[in-house]
């Protein structure tokens, strides 16, 4: 199976994901160099679901044809929970509340990828290093952005 049939011969994907926004993904490649990908992570507590749309290009070099960048952009949706309470002290290990309960809040926000794979010849998996930058509205802040949401994928063909 070379490069250029990859995308022909295998057209879904089932992957596992760690970084600051680690989960299981599922792929659905359209062609060689496009697909959609639902993503089901776990952050903060909380569990978000992301779409995202990809786009891959080869990278051509000279030791390898197996080597792809790929980009691409969604939206997710979800929540994060965190500890709330009436803090009475705190040291640098554990805080000590007065009362310890956890609020939970609904976030959305819009996603982005950039990342390099490597994809095996002989077997059906691939290998990739990306970075997930997000920006979401509410959860425990009105708003936040990430930029350093970095991760290490193995994903199975199929």
């Amino acid at each position: 199976m070379g490069a250029g049939t990859f995308g022909q011969d295998k057209k879904h994907a089932i992957a596992a994901r760690l970084g600051l926004s680690s989960g299981i993904s599922y792929q659905l490649m359209v062609d060689e160099f496009r697909g959609y990908k639902g993503f089901v992570s776990f952050r903060d507590g909380g569990v978000q679901f992301t779409a995202l749309i990809e786009s891959y290009r080869p990278l051509y070099l000279n030791f390898t044809d197996k080597m792809y960048f790929y980009s691409g952009m969604g939206a997710h949706i979800g929540f994060t929970r965190w500890q709330s309470g009436n803090w009475l002290w705190s040291d640098q290990f554990r805080y000590y509340s007065q009362a310890n309960y956890f609020s939970i809040a609904p976030v959305i926000g819009l996603d982005a990828i950039i990342g390099m794979e490597f994809r095996l010849d002989r077997a059906p998996l691939t290998f990739s290093l990306d970075a997930k930058p997000f920006f979401e509205l509410f959860g425990q802040n009105m708003f936040r952005l990430s930029v350093f949401d970095v991760g290490l994928s193995v994903k199975v063909h199929f």
